[in-house]
C-alpha cells in the first residue's frame, strides 16, 4: 500500500513520539494504527535509522528501537560576580538547540533564564553545571548546583515545620525569599510551560506533568546536595510561553499573576488526612495574594468538618476579595464542604457546588 507524503509525515511522527515508550513492538503497533504492512514499516524504520534518528539493537525478532541522542553538552559554570543568565543562555544552551522550533526555543530560554538565575541569587552555591540533551522527540535541560538547597531555604525563611511544606508554598506561587529582587513567579510559571517539571533536593523530589496536571512527590533515602531542577519538553510542543502567562494573569491585571492552581495532595504527609485546622490554615497562608484560588481535592477522598470549616467558611468570610473554587471533589469532600456552608444559605458557593462548573475550572 503507497502512502503519500503527509501520511508518511504522519508515520514518522507517530513512530518518534512513540517509540520511546515502546521500543520493542514500535513496528507492529504502527502497522496497526496506519494499516499498512510489516514489510512497509520495516522499511520505514530502517529509514529513520539510516538518518540518523532511531538506533536498532538485536536480532530481528528481538530488535528495540531508541531515539538516536541528537545533541548533548554539559557546562561547569563559576558562579561569580558578573554572571549572568542571559549569557548562560545565548552561550551554554542555545547553541545546542538549533533547529527547534520558535515556540519551543522561547520556553526552553524562560526557565533557562529564570532557573539560573535563581541559582545565581538563592543558591548560595560557588558551582553550578547546565546540561542539554535532545533528540527527535524530547529536549532535556538540567540545571545543577551545589548550594543551600531550595527546600531547605524556603523551610528556613518561611519558618516551616518540615521541609515537605517548601513544595506546597511553591506550588501555590508567588514565593520568593528575597522580595527586592524577585516576584516569585519563576518556578510557577516554568513549571507549567515544560511538558514535565522536577526539582530534587535534600530527600525531596517534586515534579509536575503538564499532559495530566499531576503534581507528584517523592522522597529518596540518598539526599541531594544543592538542587537539581530538569526541564523537559517535545520537541512538537505546540502551546507558547505567552499563552502559559495569559492563561494566569487575570484581564487588566498590571501587576502580577492573580490566579493559582493548589494540588491538595501536596498537604499531605505520610498518609495523613485532611482534618485539622492548622493543616487548612497553612494551606491558606499567603492565598491572600491572589484572587482566584482553584483548590484541586484530585486523589483526596475525605477531609474532616474543621478543615472544611477553616477554608470554606472562615478565611472566605475573612478576605472576601479572594475567590476561593474546590474541584475535582470526592462526593465525600464535596459533601463535607456543603456542610461547612450550611448556616449562610446566601452563599454563593452553594450554586456552584450544585453545578458541574467544578469540572470547567481546572487549569
Amino acid at each position: 500500500m503507497s502512502v503519500d507524503n503527509k501520511t508518511s509525515q504522519e508515520i514518522q511522527e507517530f513512530i518518534i513520539r512513540n517509540v520511546g515508550s515502546h521500543p520493542a513492538d514500535i513496528g507492529r503497533l504502527t502497522a496497526e494504527t496506519f494499516g499498512l504492512s510489516r514489510v512497509a514499516i520495516v522499511n520505514r524504520l530502517g529509514s529513520l535509522v539510516k538518518a540518523g534518528l532511531l538506533v536498532a539493537e538485536g536480532k530481528t525478532k528481538a530488535r528495540r528501537y531508541t531515539l538516536t541522542v541528537l545533541n548533548s553538552h554539559k557546562t561547569e559554570l563559576q558562579i561569580v560576580s558578573g554572571l549572568t543568565e542571559d549569557q548562560v543562555w545565548l552561550r551554554d544552551v542555545k547553541p545546542h538547540l538549533l533547529g527547534v522550533p520558535s515556540n519551543v526555543l522561547d520556553i526552553c530560554a524562560h526557565g533557562v533564564t529564570k532557573m539560573v538565575n535563581n541559582v545565581i541569587d538563592h543558591s548560595e552555591s560557588t558551582t553550578a553545571a547546565i546540561s542539554v540533551s535532545r533528540d527527535a522527540a524530547t529536549i532535556i535541560i538540567t540545571i545543577r548546583d551545589y548550594g543551600v538547597g531550595i527546600f531547605r531555604k524556603i523551610q528556613q525563611a518561611l519558618n516551616l515545620s518540615d521541609p515537605q511544606y517548601a513544595i506546597l508554598e511553591l506550588a501555590k506561587g508567588k514565593l520568593t525569599t528575597d522580595q527586592a529582587k524577585h516576584t516569585g513567579e519563576g518556578i510557577f510559571f516554568t513549571s507549567r510551560m515544560f511538558d514535565e517539571f522536577s526539582i530534587a533536593s535534600g530527600t525531596l523530589l517534586f515534579i509536575r506533568l503538564r499532559r495530566t496536571d499531576d503534581w507528584l512527590f517523592e522522597s529518596d533515602e540518598a539526599p541531594k546536595d544543592g538542587t537539581e531542577v530538569v526541564l523537559k519538553i517535545a520537541t512538537n510542543a505546540g502551546h507558547t510561553a505567552k499563552e502559559i502567562f495569559d492563561k494566569y494573569r487575570a484581564e487588566f491585571d498590571q501587576f502580577g499573576f492573580s490566579k493559582t492552581n493548589i494540588p491538595l495532595a501536596l498537604l499531605k504527609y505520610e498518609g495523613e488526612q485532611l482534618i485539622s485546622r492548622s493543616q487548612a490554615k497553612r494551606l491558606m497562608a499567603r492565598i491572600d495574594q491572589f484572587r482566584e484560588v482553584i483548590l484541586d481535592f484530585k486523589g483526596i477522598t475525605s477531609i474532616g468538618q474543621a478543615f472544611a470549616d477553616e477554608v470554606f467558611r472562615i478565611y472566605r468570610r475573612d478576605h472576601p476579595g479572594v475567590n476561593v473554587y474546590p474541584v475535582n471533589m470526592a462526593p465525600d469532600v464535596k459533601g463535607m464542604i456543603q456542610r461547612s456552608l450550611s448556616g449562610n444559605p446566601d452563599d454563593p458557593l452553594h450554586e456552584y457546588l450544585r453545578s458541574d462548573m467544578d469540572k470547567q475550572r481546572v487549569m
